[in-house]
């Protein structure tokens, strides 16, 4: 047990001293592979074999369907539709956010490029409407969680590979937990618009305008119905689904809304290889640790602690559920995902709780380390567009912190929240 608690602390002071992620993961895992006596050459077979899969090719597909979307100027027509639907209500702009956002996730999967994109455009448009920058950095970061929720989602196709639970169910399994999140996110905006004491003007809704957006935006909406109905459908893998999403959007963009260019390609290829390397390379080394931890038995040690010593299924979850969100303000879910993944599937099928609900759940509550200090990528992102410090924005995202864990709350008591779609399927 020692040199589990030996491993985390030296993690976490490589990434205090400023490694990145991959690196702290790397230097980590060949230290203790040093110290246990094996070869280093493991650290490279380890890192290759976590990324040498089929199914893990729906990353960087999704990554570039996402990206050639983009260019065709879908975020302009998914922030102007929902500015139709909601910016009439008090708190308009953070309530397109968050929609936005619902939307967004609904076709890249990744909170970092919605942060990007949505954040890019309306958090300088809410500062010139009067709204402070923490709020609109906190609204924006805080509802870019959706992104992961929403299906297509990247986390939860690494969970599906992790634990080849389908990923067809935990994509309808995060349908509607991801929607309420939002309605409470709304709740939590316009409440916080109220505190504020802001009177910024809104505009009348107009269901002229809203038929026109609808209509414009309505080619970019159809991107994930394609992509879900493909998968639950059997028809195609999320591997597929991902390819199918790119020709899709090669169709709308050229076709459609003929903003997309040939030359366009190279540029979107480059941009969707950067991002594909950091998220490979962060699985790959989170991968290689945590064949280190299971050579130390550390996954089955929460699972025996958990199951054996605490023993109520209820009390054990909350143990488990602490530890993500305590690991979680300093690793990306990414790595949670990989390291916890089995142990996750291991206790709740122990428990007697539906694989799908757990996974969806614990994967869900993983997204909260994605906005917290010091780690937080959605939050980096977020706070570089506004140029902000991050330790302005962490009490206004408390909030929308909590709406998360609400929901997860709310499932246990209601678990046809996440169970009712996938069970359509079975």
């Amino acid at each position: 047990m020692a040199q589990i608690f030996a491993i985390f602390a030296l993690l976490l002071v490589l990434i205090f001293i400023g490694f990145p992620i991959y690196i702290a993961l790397i230097t980590t895992t060949a230290t203790f592979m040093l110290i246990m006596d094996l070869p280093l050459n493991l650290v490279v077979i380890k890192m290759f074999g976590s990324v040498n899969s089929f199914s893990l090719m729906a990353i960087p597909f999704f990554i570039v369907a996402g990206n050639i979307m983009n260019k065709a100027d879908i975020t302009d027509k998914i922030v102007s539709l929902s500015d139709a639907l909601v910016g009439q209500f008090k708190g308009g702009l953070g309530h397109v956010n968050i929609l936005a956002s619902m939307f967004f996730g609904g076709i890249q999967g990744s909170g970092i490029a919605d942060a990007s994109a949505i954040g890019g455009m309306l958090i300088p448009a809410m500062e010139k409407q009067g709204y402070d920058t923490d709020y609109a950095v906190a609204v924006t970061a805080g509802s870019s969680m959706l992104s992961p929720i929403i299906p297509p989602s990247i986390a939860m196709i690494l969970y599906s590979f992790y634990t080849e639970i389908p990923v067809s169910k935990l994509f309808l399994g995060g349908i509607i937990p991801g929607l309420a999140i939002a309605a409470i996110q709304m709740g939590v905006n316009r409440w916080e618009y109220g505190r504020r004491k802001y009177d910024i003007p809104t505009h009348k809704f107009s269901m002229k305008v809203l038929l026109f957006s609808l209509k414009e935006s309505i080619g970019a909406l159809l991107m994930p119905l394609i992509i879900i109905v493909g998968i639950v459908s059997g028809i195609v893998t999320a591997t597929e689904a991902g390819v199918l999403a790119i020709a899709y959007g090669l169709l709308y963009g050229f076709v459609f809304t003929k903003k997309l260019k040939i030359s366009d390609l190279p540029e979107i290829l480059i941009k969707s290889a950067i991002t594909t390397a950091v998220v490979m390379v962060t699985i790959s080394a989170a991968g290689a640790l945590s064949n280190v931890l299971v050579r130390m038995r550390f996954q089955n040690s929460v699972a025996s602690f958990v199951v054996n010593t605490i023993g109520n299924k209820y009390l054990g979850t909350l143990f488990l559920m602490m530890i993500i969100v305590i690991l979680g303000m300093f690793l990306d879910p990414t790595v949670l995902i990989a390291m916890l993944s089995t142990t996750i599937l291991t206790i709740g099928t122990q428990f007697g709780f539906d694989p799908v609900f757990y996974g969806v759940i614990l994967v869900i509550l993983m997204q909260v380390g994605a906005i917290t200090p010091p780690v937080g990528s959605f939050l980096f992102v977020s706070c570089g567009v506004a140029k902000l410090p991050i330790d302005k924005v962490v009490k206004p995202l408390i909030p929308y912190i909590l709406s998360v864990v609400v929901i997860v709350i709310i499932s246990f008591f209601i678990p046809e929240l996440i169970t009712f779609l996938p069970n359509l399927i079975s």
